[in-house]
C-alpha cells in the first residue's frame, strides 16, 4: 500500500482516538485513562511482536525510546487537559503545526529536508488549520488572539511541538521495526501514569478492572495507528508522513459536528478543505 494511503488511515484513526479519549475523560480521571489506555495498547503491540519474532535491537534505540517516551507523556497530560475543556474540532487543529515543528527537528536528527513543494504543502496544512480556528466574521488574525485566550487551544500547540517527537518514532523503528519498539515505548508511558495514578488516586486497581471495557477501544485504535503510521515512516519523510496524518482534523471536524453537535462546521470544513489540498500538493507533486 502506498505511504500517503497508510498515512491517512493512520489520520482516520487517529481523529477516531481523540473523540474516544474526549468521551471517557468525562467518566475516567486522566492518568487512570492514560494508563488503561497505554498498557492495554503497548501489551497488543509486543503481543503481536513477540509472535512475529522480537526484531534486532540496533544502538539507538534506548534513547530514542526515552526520548519519545517522556516528550508523549507530557503531551499526553496536556491534550487530556485541553480536551476535557475545548471542542474536539477546535483543539485538534492545533496538532496541524507539528509539520511545521518538523521541517527543523527533522533536519536536526534525521537530516531530513522536504522539497520547496513539499514545505509548500506543508504550509497549506497550516493554513488550513488558521482557517479552522477563525470564528464567522472575525478579523483575520482573531484566531491567534483566542489561541492565546483558550487555554486548551494554546495546550494543544504546545502539543504539537512535542508531537514533533515523531523524529524519535522514526529512530526506535529503524532500530526494532515497526510494532515492537512502539511497544515498548507505549508500555513505557502506560507505565508512567500508572505510576501517576498510584500516587494520586486511591482505588486504582480497582478502577483501572472496571474501566477495561473503556481503555479495549481507543487501546485497539492506538493499535493500528501504530501499524499504519509507523510503515509509512519507514517509507517517506516524517514531515511528510506526519502532515497527511495531521489531516484527521477533517475527520475530527465531521465527529464534532455530527457527534458532539459542535458549531461552524461548514466554515471548518473549509479550512480542512484547504488542508487536503495541501496534502495533494506532497503526494501528486512530491511522491
Amino acid at each position: 500500500m502506498p505511504w500517503y494511503l497508510l498515512a491517512l488511515a493512520g489520520a482516520a484513526l487517529d481523529a477516531a482516538y481523540y473523540a474516544l479519549i474526549k468521551k471517557y475523560l468525562g467518566s475516567v480521571r486522566p492518568y487512570i485513562l492514560g494508563a488503561g489506555v497505554f498498557l492495554s495498547a503497548g501489551i497488543m503491540l509486543c503481543a503481536v511482536s513477540i509472535i512475529r519474532g522480537i526484531p534486532a535491537i540496533g544502538p539507538d534505540f534506548y534513547w530514542g525510546v526515552l526520548a519519545t517516551g517522556v516528550l508523549n507523556i507530557i503531551a499526553i497530560l496536556l491534550y487530556f487537559k485541553a480536551l476535557r475543556t475545548t471542542d474536539i474540532s477546535l483543539a485538534l487543529p492545533m496538532i496541524s503545526f507539528t509539520p511545521v515543528f518538523l521541517i527543523f527537528t527533522s533536519y536536526l536528527v534525521l537530516h531530513e529536508i522536504p522539497s520547496p513543494v513539499g514545505i509548500a504543502g506543508i504550509i497549506f496544512v497550516v493554513i488550513g488549520s488558521y482557517i479552522l480556528n477563525m470564528q464567522k466574521n472575525a478579523p483575520l488574525l482573531e484566531p491567534f488572539r483566542q489561541m492565546f485566550k483558550n487555554k486548551g487551544i494554546f495546550y494543544m500547540l504546545i502539543v504539537a511541538f512535542l508531537y514533533s517527537s515523531s523524529i524519535f518514532d522514526k529512530v526506535v523503528i529503524l532500530n526494532s521495526d515497526t510494532l515492537f519498539g512502539t511497544g515498548v515505548t507505549t508500555l513505557v508511558i502506560g507505565s508512567s501514569f500508572l505510576a501517576l495514578s498510584l500516587f494520586q488516586y486511591k482505588g486504582v486497581m480497582q478502577e483501572l478492572k472496571l474501566g477495561l471495557p473503556r481503555f479495549l477501544l481507543p487501546a485497539i485504535v492506538t493499535f493500528f495507528i501504530a501499524l499504519t503510521v509507523n510503515k509509512a515512516l519507514t517509507m517517506n519523510l516524517v514531515a511528510y508522513v506526519i502532515s497527511i496524518k495531521r489531516l484527521s482534523v477533517l475527520f475530527a471536524v465531521l465527529i464534532g459536528g455530527l457527534i458532539f453537535k459542535e458549531n461552524n462546521l461548514a466554515k471548518r470544513l473549509a479550512g480542512a478543505a484547504i488542508m487536503v489540498a495541501g496534502m495533494a500538493l506532497i503526494v501528486i507533486f512530491d511522491n
